[in-house]
């Protein structure tokens, strides 16, 4: 029986860098994955007309909510471009020998100095989507989305919707919010014939918290917790309550219920009611009671109109803390920090509202308020305090736009539901 002949050492070090090449091409499946998954060519799935679900269904949940007022959603999805998956397989051979493969992303981004993600914006009017792509250029076409649709609002009101009647009142004061560090929000009671409803509103309430940068408990730690004590995860009594806050290690819990939740088909319009409270779980004591309605049935769907009643109502919880103030000049910002100094960079501005007025641009960076710099702020919250403004005030904000420094002087109005 003979003997296969050994290949020529030329040919065994051609097949052992073929493999290694194939190996290469192997482990860089993360990186050229993860650019084909994050591509912004499934923004091509989108078209209109398509609802919130389908807009889900065909691009997934967002990375950001930028903006969420009831009537309005503005989506932030970060993106690679479309060809950035050549640029991750074209790299892999040389990741491979320096860094062991693609799979250490983004090593091919930073060997070609390339940013990794884009940002790429999705506009919904009423739940239906109105525009998308990048946020400069569809700037004017967020506008056009901004007064988009149908007014819902009574005549002569030059309003949008009917606005909510509200009620907001307790202890809880700018002196004492810094004692509340974290707080849990239960279910919510179902208003009659609305089984879920109280869940929604729970979920609404957790999220603009959040906006106004209180550490909330998680509702799967929530959940976990309430089944290890066998609580029910609704109608349960202030004493279980009070219980489970201290469990999670909340220093406040936040109870509610839905007394009415009405979709009415044929006229197509909603009406809803809510109530909730916030209580310090060590001494039961209530610390900010708030209720809210709509005193005419409105064309948005019942979930639209609890955001824009529970809205209003941690308006006023945020003005009475301190977190908010009662000025809004139409901004979205992050804190962002380079260099170890801290700004605000500029992601969105509300169409025809004082600072797109006043001139402010998307992409500026604030670097401080009324005088006093952002560079060294702990925290959120801390800026926020920095840069928050009355209304009728002016707000003086340092800026660099291009790497040079100019000022903006913007005169606040009045924030709704205040």
């Amino acid at each position: 029986m003979g003997c296969l002949p050994r290949p020529p050492v030329a040919v065994g070090r051609f097949i052992r860098l073929i493999s290694l090449f194939v190996a290469a091409l192997l482990s860089s499946h993360c990186g050229v994955g993860y650019t084909i998954y994050k591509s912004e060519s499934k923004l091509d799935r989108l078209a209109v007309p398509m609802t919130k679900a389908q807009v889900l269904d065909a691009i997934g949940r967002p990375d950001r909510v930028l903006r969420d007022d009831g009537r309005m959603l503005v989506w932030e999805y970060s993106l690679t471009t479309r060809n950035q998956w050549l640029y991750e397989l074209g790299l892999c051979p040389i990741s491979v020998w320096i860094l062991g493969g693609c799979i250490i992303y983004p090593f091919t981004n930073i060997a070609m100095e390339r940013q990794r993600e884009y940002p790429q914006h999705v506009v919904l009017v009423n739940e239906e989507l109105c525009t998308w792509g990048p946020p400069v250029a569809i700037l004017q076409r967020r506008k056009s989305c901004e007064v988009a649709g149908v007014p819902h609002g009574r005549p002569g009101t030059g309003s949008g919707r009917p606005e909510p009647v509200i009620t907001g009142l307790g202890p809880i004061s700018r002196e004492t919010i810094d004692r509340y560090r974290t707080m849990a929000v239960m279910l919510f009671e179902d208003g009659p014939n609305a089984p879920g409803s109280g869940s929604r509103v729970a979920g609404i309430v957790t999220t603009l918290l959040l906006d106004l940068d209180m550490n909330m408990v998680e509702r799967a730690k929530l959940d976990e917790v309430l089944k290890e004590q066998v609580i029910q995860l609704t109608h349960a009594d202030d004493a279980n309550v009070l219980k489970v806050g201290k469990l999670v290690g909340a220093q406040a819990i936040i109870v509610g219920g839905v007394q009415q939740w009405e979709q009415y088909e044929q006229a197509r319009t909603s009406s809803v009611s809510l109530s909730l409270r916030m209580i310090d779980v060590e001494t039961g004591q209530l610390l900010f009671n708030g209720e809210g309605h709509l005193t005419d049935p409105t064309r948005d769907d019942a979930e639209s109109a609890a955001r824009l009643i529970v809205h209003r109502i941690l308006a006023r919880f945020g003005s009475q803390t301190g977190l908010l103030g009662s000025g809004r000049i139409g901004v979205n910002w992050e804190l962002l920090e380079s260099g170890g100094s801290r700004y605000y960079a500029v992601r969105e501005l509300r169409s025809g509202l004082p600072a797109e007025k006043a001139g402010l641009h998307v992409g500026d960076q604030v670097v401080g308020c009324n005088g006093s710099s952002l560079a060294e702020v702990k925290s959120e919250r801390e800026a926020k305090r920095v840069c928050q403004i009355e209304a009728g005030q002016s707000l003086k904000l340092d800026i660099r736009r291009g790497g040079y420094p100019l000022e903006l002087g913007i005169v606040a109005e009045p924030r709704p539901g205040l």
